[in-house]
């Protein structure tokens, strides 16, 4: 007679209150509690391992000071806004801007990349930093999450521009008491707020936001930026799902937490005397006040 096959009679239990609604939902938070606690321990201990580098950033502490900054997003607005007028300005661009016809104009002093992450696997992260290489003039300084810091080494990117990095500290939500990129950063959800954030960092008098459209619940079966996005090197070749939302309380519970964050940074850059505009034509983004870029350059 055949010998019986063991089970695990944990596991048999977990799928059998799994079934059960309650239980199963008690049960998916309990691991997703489990897998938070998990991560933001590897995250801590990354940190501490290699915080060092982090150090080199302190020379741009205040490096803004009386001075104005200008945040570029990516959104569809900016294809209507004159960019050149901000070549001698002070720019922190993010993401693919660097495919923008007036980005060798502009110059932006430093291009953020967001963290990599699901579902975009790191060979194309790879090839999108390639791609971005070749728009970077000599000495463009970079700002890549640490943890990607393997890929940009590993495959030697970045050879004539100055990279420099960040972590990002998830569990640090709420009111922000401190923006200092020589150690963890707050949370973010978009890499705006990213930006917005180094932008604090250099303590500006002034700090403007355009391309932060966040108008895609207006019109979600179209695209959120201002290139095409089926041509960008970041997604190419990954199959796309559908921006088309069978139910939109996702999109409402993002937008949320899309405010939550930019009200906590409106409230950090108040008690640090910086004030936040919002250079952005047709943005639903209120929580700052609003100001026509244009206005900005005109001769008194």
């Amino acid at each position: 007679m055949a010998s019986a096959i063991k089970t695990n009679p944990f596991a048999t239990m977990r799928t059998v209150l799994k079934k059960i609604p309650i239980l199963g939902n008690l049960l998916k938070k309990t691991g997703d509690i489990r897998r938070a606690i998990k991560d933001s321990f590897n995250s801590y201990n990354f940190y501490r391992r290699y915080k060092k580098i982090l150090r080199a950033n302190e020379v741009m502490a205040g490096s803004a000071r009386n001075k104005r900054v200008f945040i570029l997003a990516t959104g569809p607005s900016i294809k209507s806004q004159n960019l050149s007028i901000l070549k001698d300005e002070i720019c922190i661009s993010v993401s693919n801007f660097f495919v923008h016809p007036d980005f060798k104009t502009i110059l932006p002093k430093y291009h953020v990349f967001a963290p990599s992450h699901d579902p975009i696997p790191d060979s194309q992260i790879v090839l999108w930093f390639a791609d971005a290489e070749k728009h970077f003039p000599e000495g463009q300084e970079v700002f890549v999450a640490l943890h990607d810091k393997f890929l940009v080494d590993g495959n030697n990117l970045f050879k004539k521009q100055k990279v420099r990095y960040y972590q990002i500290d998830y569990a640090r939500k709420g009111k922000i008491e401190k923006i200092d990129f020589t150690k963890r950063i707050p949370a973010i959800q978009t890499v705006a707020h990213l930006a917005t954030y180094l932008g604090l960092y250099l303590e500006p008098q002034e700090l403007y936001l355009l391309g932060v459209d966040h108008d895609w619940i207006l019109h979600i079966d179209k695209g959120r930026h201002f290139y095409e996005e089926e041509k960008s090197v970041l997604v190419q070749g990954i199959p796309q799902k559908s921006p088309v939302q069978k139910d939109l309380e996702d999109e409402f519970r993002n937008y949320l937490n899309l405010w939550h964050l930019y009200k906590n940074i409106r409230a950090y850059a108040a008690s640090h005397g910086v004030s936040i505009k919002n250079a952005t034509p047709g943005s639903l983004l209120d929580v700052f006040p609003r100001v026509n870029l244009e206005t900005l350059f005109e001769r008194k």
